[in-house]
């Protein structure tokens, strides 16, 4: 009985330490950290995270779910990040549903993962809002819905998710579940692509030297066949050549102007 009180006692002064103590432990932890000394961290997160610290449980987390300083260890990593995603953190619901979607090791889990991407979602995550959209899209812990799954795209898409603004454009070009809008293809293509998304260069190119959705411009589809060339999309580097030797002395001289400011701008 007398132990029993005692674990209560160092629970409770835990629980009532001064503002600054926990704070100065928060910043001791992160200091150990950048220096490499793993076991400083954890011994001063870890009964900051006992304590309930939400987001010191998702670092912890994280650490555990990626073997960042410690050695992977996945109980502990679903542990803290679940203490973490119970508080409402949406990084770490987003976290918690990538370990029940694709982790090995783990179960995979669809409908969990689809409650918790569905709660960060609601934090405008944009991570979460593209994976919430890629489990309807495949009918993954959800009904198929190309419906839901192209509204959640744009969800993420608002959010600033390149992948989900490439997703729209190659949905709307090839008429996955909608009709073919060539016109919202290149306008997502052409955001995507000056976010340094290099496919999304490459069919903007594309776009641009067949006219579709946009006035044919051979000069803009060469300037990007080449962006996306320079991040390794082998087509493109053949469609940049082909596209170059068809554009006269002018054209070429604008287009290479144009790309030297377009590298500066829109490569990543």
């Amino acid at each position: 009985m007398r132990r029993h009180y005692l674990i209560l006692l160092i629970l409770g002064s835990l629980c009532y330490l001064p503002p600054e103590s926990l704070a100065d432990a928060r910043t001791e932890g992160l200091r150990a950290f950048k220096a490499g000394k793993y076991e400083e961290t954890l011994r001063l997160w870890t009964p900051l995270a006992e304590a309930g610290d939400r987001e010191i449980q998702y670092n912890l987390g994280v650490m555990y779910s990626e073997g960042r300083g410690v050695e992977k260890n996945l109980p502990l990593a679903l542990k803290w990040l679940t203490a973490a995603a119970e508080q409402d953190d949406p990084d770490a619901q987003f976290r918690l549903a990538r370990l029940y979607i694709n982790e090995k090791g783990i179960e995979p889990d669809y409908p969990r993962a689809a409650r918790l991407l569905r709660q960060a979602a609601r934090h405008k995550h944009a991570a979460a809002s593209y994976y919430l959209a890629q489990l309807y899209e495949h009918g993954k812990g959800v009904a198929e819905d190309q419906e839901l799954a192209l509204r959640w795209y744009y969800k993420a898409a608002e959010y600033g998710n390149t992948a989900a603004m490439y997703n729209i454009a190659y949905i709307h070009e090839h008429g996955r579940g909608i009709p073919v809008n060539l016109a919202e293809a290149f306008r997502w293509y052409d955001r995507a692509a000056r976010k340094g998304a290099a496919d999304a260069q490459a069919n903007l190119g594309r776009l641009y030297f067949t006219g579709r959705g946009v006035k044919r411009d051979r000069v803009m589809a060469y300037v990007w066949f080449r962006l996306a060339a320079e991040q390794g999309i082998e087509n493109a580097r053949k469609n940049a050549r082909f596209t170059y030797k068809r554009l006269n002395k002018k054209d070429q001289q604008q287009a290479q102007a144009l790309l030297e400011e377009y590298r500066k701008k829109f490569l990543k």
